[in-house]
Parts: structure tokens; C-alpha cells; sequence
């Protein structure tokens, strides 16, 4: 076996596969293919892996850090907020990629928060969050993503 690849010898390979990607040629839809199957295939064991804990946590999971998790996923909100704003200013086409980042975000967001909430006044705050701040927020933040594809 020859050298392992250094890490600028791995970028130029990504690099290479990410331009071959783009172009309008036999040997760049084949590998268009190639790529999407191995996508489907990791998505498959995935399922299969939602099976498995879907069967063995029973609704019931004892989680470390808890408190850390949340405050994590909320600096990830503001830091995509501040950087879509910043880009938003600049009128820079990566606006996209964060602000639909952000987007995402923002939907796991909702849904954990219904789905960890306890029963009563804390689900319907959580339910309340999701409805009137977070999903009109990843919607507008989705629609922003789009339409700066076009700038």
C-alpha cells in the first residue's frame, strides 16, 4: 500500500469528486448514482438502527447532560442566526447553506422540545414555542434559503 493521504491530498479528492459531481457526462451521472445508492444504503441501515431503538428503549431513556444537550442547541440557533444575518448583509449566496442549516435546526428544536416536555402547562408552552415562534422562524428561514439561491 502506498502513503496514507494527507489531509490537503483528501481535500483535492473531495474537491475532485464535488466538480465531477456538476458535469454533464457519462462518467459524472454514473457516479451521480454511485453516490446517491450509497446515500439510499446508509439511510436504509439507519432505519434499521430507528428499529432497533425503537424496540429496546421502550419509550425511556436515562440521559447525561441534559441540561448541556439543550444549551448546545440553542447556541447553534443563535450562532445560525448571527451568521445568516452577517451573510444576509453581505447578500452572499452562502446565506443559503446556513440559513437552511439554521432551518433544520430550529425543526429539532420544536420537536424535542414537545417530545421531552412533561404532560400539562410545560407541553402547551412547548406546543405553544413550536407553533408561534420556532416553526414560522424555520419556515421563513427555509423560504430566505431558497430565495438566495437566486441572488
Amino acid at each position: 500500500m502506498g502513503e496514507p493521504m494527507h489531509t490537503a491530498g483528501a481535500v483535492r479528492a473531495v474537491q475532485s469528486v464535488l466538480d465531477r459531481l456538476g458535469k454533464d457526462d457519462p462518467a459524472s451521472a454514473r457516479l451521480r448514482v454511485r453516490l446517491s445508492a450509497a446515500l439510499v444504503a446508509v439511510a436504509v441501515l439507519l432505519f434499521a438502527w430507528i428499529l432497533v431503538l425503537g424496540s429496546t428503549t421502550r419509550g425511556q431513556a436515562e440521559v447525561r447532560n441534559w441540561s448541556v444537550v439543550w444549551i448546545g442547541v440553542d447556541l447553534l440557533q443563535a450562532a445560525g442566526l448571527v451568521a445568516t444575518g452577517l451573510l444576509l448583509v453581505r447578500r452572499s449566496r452562502l446565506v443559503a447553506l446556513v440559513a437552511a442549516g439554521t432551518s433544520a435546526v430550529l425543526l429539532l428544536d420544536a420537536w424535542f422540545d414537545m417530545m421531552t416536555a412533561e404532560g400539562g402547562g410545560a407541553w402547551y408552552v412547548a406546543l405553544a414555542m413550536a407553533f408561534l415562534v420556532e416553526l414560522p422562524a424555520s419556515l421563513a428561514l427555509a423560504a430566505l434559503a431558497r430565495r438566495s439561491l437566486d441572488w
